[in-house]
């Protein structure tokens, strides 16, 4: 098969896109043709180490000139990009990996959305459509978390989950054992990261934010053994401490 990945780095240790075309390029199947959308030069490094056809120049000009079915799959492996259905179009089959518990917290930073709204957390294999993260899934699997979940280590947990689960069900997928399926949930909104840069200061001269103001003095006032603050979740007692620098 002839297949087309667009792939850019995470920034992590886990090297998701990287580690994925390490794993396709060593089974030696399928024909291979990498776009690298943010010139990330371990990917790079590795694609010319192995011979492989890539683009990471004028990428827009490239994707322009596919032609219909020149490509069986297209893979998007931790790419950012957001594609039209008139391209996705020239391919017979799409797949994308998203870092949440499709249909929940589609869109950006859903290791984020997903704590704030308390959502299932997790990552899904799905089919790529008009809509932000909205296609049929292929596969999703839950990450069991307690709590208190932070955000950085939901994050490595997602890249790691997802790494796992591209590279457990692939051929299955790419086979067509596993088809993708309608997710019965509706309305599920898309999440933008203006909407968390918007709310991402806590401004205690502001009147607005008195209610917080309390709260944050009162855990800063009791920060030794004799008024302990703690909290209670889901009928557990947790201490609860705050750390703020400059």
């Amino acid at each position: 098969m002839k297949i087309l990945i667009t792939c850019s780095s995470d920034k992590s240790e886990q090297n998701v896109a990287l580690n994925i075309i390490k794993y396709l390029i060593n089974k030696g199947k399928d024909d291979f043709t990498v776009c690298v959308l943010d010139n990330d030069k371990n990917i790079i490094r590795y694609l010319k180490s192995k011979k492989i056809f890539f683009v990471n120049k004028n990428i827009k000009f490239f994707l322009n000139k596919i032609k219909q079915n020149e490509f069986n799959w297209l893979l998007n492996l931790w790419g950012s990009r957001i594609f039209n259905q008139n391209f996705l179009n020239k391919f017979k089959n799409n797949l994308n990996i998203h870092p949440s518990f499709l249909p929940y917290n589609r869109g950006k930073d859903p290791y984020v959305w997903s704590i704030i709204n308390e959502t299932y957390k997790g990552v899904s294999l799905h089919k790529m459509d008009k809509t932000i993260d909205g296609g049929k899934i292929y596969i999703r699997k839950k990450l069991d978390l307690n709590f208190p979940i932070y955000g950085k280590d939901l994050y490595e947990a997602s890249l790691k989950l997802s790494k796992t689960l591209f590279i457990q069900n692939w051929f299955k997928i790419r086979n067509g054992k596993i088809k993708p399926k309608k997710h019965r949930i509706k309305k599920i909104k898309v999440n933008k990261r203006i909407n968390l840069l918007k709310t991402n200061i806590i401004d205690l001269d502001n009147q607005s934010f008195k209610k917080e103001k309390i709260f944050l003095f009162n855990i800063l006032a009791r920060d030794f053994k004799k008024f302990s603050f703690k909290i209670k979740y889901k009928k557990k007692i947790f201490n609860l401490k705050v750390n703020i620098f400059k």
